[in-house]
């Protein structure tokens, strides 16, 4: 399934969010974030690989020859990962409908919809390839549900995924925990746009 949105392309992010990045030394960020700084690029662990950020160039690129061209939403939550994110002060794990304003931004259906949808059609019937998406994307297990996994999509910004199968009563259900305290520092849409890529990155890691 692929999400529609405005914006696709990773030169298409808001040029705010890369004045936002230059107006911080590159002291500041990686004392914040543990991220490593060197000949002018951040390297940003992103998942199971490794982004470079040029703040001075505008690029973010992934390591790695055959590395494909990264989408809107990551370049985005790269950026904002960089400039806005304390790992240390993101709280507990919540399900989004839990942040401020959630219960009314994250409906059941529609654009806002928390991208549970998706996952459950995949993975309904199928926790293990839902384990093996998980794990090659660097997600670790969970007790929980029928299957669980953690994931950090950035150094300290853990997303867990919770799959419940379906069976004879009941169809499938997915859901999201996110950090309690991202909402203080990234707008709703922000949030949706981390886990419609994690949801994205499962799906294409299953194929």
């Amino acid at each position: 399934m692929r999400f529609i949105m405005l914006y696709e392309k990773c030169e298409e992010v808001n040029q705010e969010f890369w004045q936002e990045l230059a107006h911080l030394t590159p002291e500041e960020v990686t004392r914040r974030t543990g991220v490593g700084f060197s000949g002018g690029v951040y390297r940003l662990p992103y998942l199971n690989r490794i982004l470079r950020i040029d703040p001075v160039g505008r690029t973010i690129k992934a390591e790695g020859a055959d590395s494909p061209d990264l989408s809107f939403r990551t370049c985005l939550t790269a950026l904002l990962y960089l400039a806005r994110v304390n790992p240390a002060a993101l709280g507990p794990l919540v399900s989004p409908v839990e942040l401020t304003g959630g219960a009314t931004f994250f409906p059941e259906r529609g654009p806002h919809a928390v991208p549970n949808v998706p996952l459950e059609e995949r993975f309904g019937q199928d926790p293990t390839g839902f384990l093996r998406a998980g794990k090659l994307l660097g997600g670790e297990p969970l007790t929980a549900g029928d299957a669980a996994l953690a994931f950090q999509i950035f150094p300290g910004l853990t997303v867990e995924v919770i799959l419940w199968l379906a069976d004879e009563e009941f169809p499938a259900q997915v859901s999201f925990r996110v950090p309690r305290h991202l909402e203080h520092i990234w707008h709703l849409d922000a949030v949706l746009a981390v886990m419609q890529l994690l949801t994205q990155e499962l799906l294409a890691a299953a194929v």
